[in-house]
């Protein structure tokens, strides 16, 4: 399989109307106009260049790092935000680009240097707008220059140059979103370390509510999320390169901060039902606020998070309350190689699950399991090469293995009752990551588990109902005040 078809990804992108994104805006060198006097050697061509997008508000962590590579001997590329304060004016066309230097000295130089073009056919260089230096632009626009003209009197160059894109002109490029990295930087020393030294993070900060209905044959319950919500971030980073059209990395990064979940759930129903059954649904089901930055980079997350429970050859007239809280530790990482699956790498996602209080108040026996399930969904394009990543996120969740119980002595120490239910209960959580290709969605290309976690509860408990001998009415033991199971 070519490394270009095994990019090739479908992107639907999230309407604007949908969800409101953080649109990067770009990053100038020098931090900003007239922040630092402009030397002539900014009107010199290179053979690479490197353009730098941030958020509006410096207290948002979004930050895109795009360097563009011209390593032909007909090629080379330009900012003109390295020179435009040394223009009085420029006019920018489909076919042509006149700007007016600001004296001799200026023009003396940028013809100099610039003449290159003019020295064979097959030169050419591109030159980068940036925001404001075309008019009104908010955007920087590629052109490709061809031939330069002068008018010595005026000081004025008009340059053959057609509008072009970034995906036209980045054959050879290396692009990163999120947190930039030393070989990325640029080289312009006055970009201040606030600009650099960020990540691109993904909100999971949400309050659940919602009831899931179950019913089949006889059975008919109800699994309710009293009180569910999910905590942190997701701190990402994308990095793609490109030579001469061939795609040579494409990484995510993704770690967690702060991320936890939290679950109160009631099982409550009449019935039973012999084989295992599952079920979901969704408690949340939204777009989240993605990164847009024009012609470069669009990405567009989607949160479900899902309630579940899976019931096997259970027999119940009673509710049962319980829960969990899963968190993740922040040193959790993994790094997805989208070109080479055996690059994969990733550490630390064994989630913390602890339970909270449990109550059984009824007939019941049979297996139980209620669980918080968020899926996060990645769609990104960036010049034009988009891809999709699933992860998946079964935090917390809690099983339990119940038995009905009668007997002639008391069946919970302490209870002086007859009926109960024995309950031997465990924690778990899983976590798994995927990438897709647009060849077959419904099958991954790359599947990567994180983390499996099932742990039984060292202690069993004992929930005693029924009358009391000697006693009007009863209430449930409920632990963590676990008492030993009598013998029977």
């Amino acid at each position: 399989m070519s490394f270009s078809s095994l990019l090739k990804w479908s992107i639907p992108l999230l309407l604007a109307n949908e969800v409101m994104g953080t649109r990067l805006v770009p990053i100038r060198p020098h931090g900003g106009r007239h922040n630092k006097r402009q030397e002539p050697s900014g009107f010199d061509l290179k053979s690479d260049e490197t353009f730098l997008w941030g958020s509006v508000d410096a207290s948002d962590s979004a930050l895109a790092s795009l360097t563009v590579h011209t390593p032909g001997e007909n090629e080379n590329i330009l900012s003109m935000e390295h020179f435009d304060d040394m223009i009085t004016n420029v006019h920018c066309g489909n076919n042509s680009i006149e700007m007016t230097f600001e004296d001799d000295a200026t023009f003396a130089y940028a013809q100099r240097v610039w003449d290159w073009v003019n020295g064979a056919d097959n030169h050419s260089f591109v030159m980068v707008a940036g925001p404001g230096d075309c008019g009104t632009n908010e955007d920087r626009i590629p052109y490709i220059v061809s031939t330069l003209y002068y008018d010595e009197d005026a000081n004025k160059a008009t340059l053959g140059a057609i509008e072009s894109n970034w995906t036209a002109i980045a054959h050879t490029y290396d692009l990163v979103i999120g947190s930039n990295d030393t070989q990325n930087r640029t080289s312009e020393a006055s970009v201040l370390p606030r600009d650099i030294d960020k990540d691109t993070s993904i909100d999971f900060n949400h309050h659940l509510n919602g009831s899931l209905a179950i019913a089949r044959g006889d059975l008919s319950a109800t699994v309710t999320c009293l009180n569910c919500s999910t905590t942190g971030s997701f701190d990402m980073k994308f990095k793609i390169s490109q030579k001469l059209g061939i795609p040579t990395d494409a990484t995510i990064t993704l770690k967690p901060k702060g991320v936890s979940a939290y679950a109160k759930m009631k099982l409550a129903g009449t019935g039973k039902v012999v084989q295992s059954l599952t079920k979901t649904f969704d408690l949340l089901s939204i777009p989240l606020a993605g990164l847009d930055i024009p012609g470069v980079f669009e990405l567009g997350p989607f949160l479900t998070v899902a309630l579940g429970a899976e019931l096997t050859g259970i027999a119940l007239t009673a509710t049962v309350t319980s829960g969990a809280t899963g968190s993740l530790y922040d040193s959790a990482v993994v790094e997805m190689n989208m070109l080479d699956p055996s690059e994969n790498t990733f550490s630390g996602w064994d989630p913390k699950v602890e339970i909270l209080e449990t109550s059984v108040d009824g007939s019941i026996s049979g297996g139980v399991q209620a669980f918080l399930q968020a899926s996060l969904e990645l769609k990104a394009n960036a010049l034009g090469k988009g891809f999709r990543i699933g992860l998946d996120l079964k935090v917390p969740s809690v099983n339990a293995k119940l038995t009905g119980i009668t007997s002639t002595k008391e069946v919970c120490e302490g209870s002086n009752q007859n009926i109960g239910v024995k309950a031997t209960t465990g924690i778990g959580g899983q976590l798994g990551i995927k990438a897709f290709r647009e060849s077959d969605e419904s099958k991954p290309f790359v599947t990567i588990t994180l983390a499996a976690l099932e742990k039984p509860l060292t202690e069993p408990l004992c929930f005693p109902f029924g009358p009391k001998s000697g006693a009007v009415s009863a209430r449930s033991v409920r632990h963590p005040h676990i008492r030993r199971i009598a013998a029977v």
